[in-house]
């Protein structure tokens, strides 16, 4: 029912009754003042829920499912600010192993709520602070440096605990991710450089600049990734998100320090600052995403080359490629942290979507094995 001009019309007949009325004077149906505010504010917020519901639909159908996904924030991060022990961050590391390796059926499919990731990036930020700290005090190149390099792998490397505290299958150690981090990220970059200097790009960021540094790095990094998965015989989505977030987190952390530490100039405490800020979303989840897309389309199956022409492949690596190719074009210079927030909310709500698909894959190993445990008995 809704008010206008000291007016209120009923919900049942839609007759118009005078705003101090109690019941409607043609059907008699009782009448619920309700403030037009209040009506606006639902219908915004309803317009904004379908909005993020088509798009999680969108999203949820590439990788398989059906529906939109409930985005949740909240209980997403609900661990971070709660009290957690050294032995429960220690115990988070010690996985991977023939020892530490859960079975199936010890997996939980309900959720997954990271905070290690928090602490991490508290503890590399806090030693870059005291680095510029340091450099003041002591005024010397390498104190300059030291803070730069620190800074620069800051929230990659929170980003890639991140994506290691999801994986629920714990099937991958954090040794192992840490070679494919430094081999993986300079690899890609290597790779990044040879195919730049044949395109002979000029790393111009007009459309077409930008579109090309997108295809090229993100390409690149995919192409390693791919090696990983094919040498590591992955076939679940949470391993596909973390091997691609190593590979990316490597090449984001070299190129940050690039990019602070270039031309024989140091960039200082803000500077470094707000590029560890920029990497919030770029290279670590992208590459994340395209090698989890890879995965999907992959399953158990050998990797050949329709796996890389495969629709729902492409459309993942298509996205990282756009996201990257707007992360770059000179035409958002003036509005680049308006662009960057977009570019942000996009990219992890694809992560999200990526997560709750790599529970629902859990839950249908678990019931799999549980129907063919239940036939097994059954013909015994």
């Amino acid at each position: 029912m809704a008010e206008e001009k000291g007016s209120v019309f009923c919900t049942n007949c839609e007759a118009k009754n005078d705003s101090k009325a109690k019941f409607c004077i043609k059907c008699g149906q009782s009448l619920v003042k309700i403030d037009a505010d209040e009506i606006n504010n639902e219908a915004e917020a309803e317009k904004r829920g379908s909005i993020m519901d088509s798009a999680t639909s969108q999203l949820n159908s590439w990788t398989g499912g059906t529906g939109a996904v409930k985005i949740s924030w909240k209980e997403f991060f609900g661990q971070v600010l709660k009290s957690h022990t050294e032995g429960e961050a220690e115990d988070i590391f010690i996985a991977g192993t023939k020892k530490t390796t859960p079975s199936l059926e010890e997996i939980s499919d309900e959720k997954v709520q990271p905070w290690l990731f928090s602490r991490i990036l508290v503890t590399i930020v806090l030693a870059g602070v005291l680095l510029s700290v340091l450099t003041n005090l002591n005024q010397q190149v390498g104190d300059l440096l030291a803070m730069d390099v620190v800074l620069a792998i800051s929230v990659p490397m929170a980003a890639l605990v991140l994506f290691f505290e999801i994986n629920v299958y714990r099937n991958i150690s954090f040794y192992r991710i840490g070679k494919i981090m430094l081999l993986g990220g300079i690899l890609s970059l290597i790779l990044t450089i040879v195919v730049s200097n044949i395109v002979s790009n000029g790393a111009s960021f007009d459309f077409v600049g930008a579109l090309l540094i997108g295809i090229i790095e993100e390409t690149s990094k995919l192409v390693i990734a791919a090696y990983f998965v094919n040498k590591l015989k992955i076939k679940r989505i949470f391993n596909g998100l973390l091997i691609g977030a190593a590979v990316g987190t490597g090449f984001s952390a070299f190129e940050n320090i690039q990019y602070m530490v270039g031309n024989g100039q140091y960039s200082g405490i803000s500077v470094a600052l707000q590029r560890a800020a920029f990497s919030i979303s770029d290279h670590t989840e992208w590459c994340a995403i395209a090698t989890a897309g890879l995965v999907i389309v992959k399953g158990a199956q050998s990797m050949t080359a329709s796996t890389f022409t495969n629709v729902r492949f492409l459309k993942f690596l298509g996205l990282v490629i756009i996201l990257h190719m707007l992360w770059d074009w000179n035409m958002f210079d003036n509005s680049k942290y308006i662009i960057c927030g977009i570019v942000a909310v996009i990219t992890w709500v694809t992560v999200f979507v990526l997560i709750q698909a790599g529970l629902r894959e859990v839950k249908e190993l678990q019931l799999s094995k549980k129907l063919g445990g239940k036939e097994k008995n059954h013909e015994n």
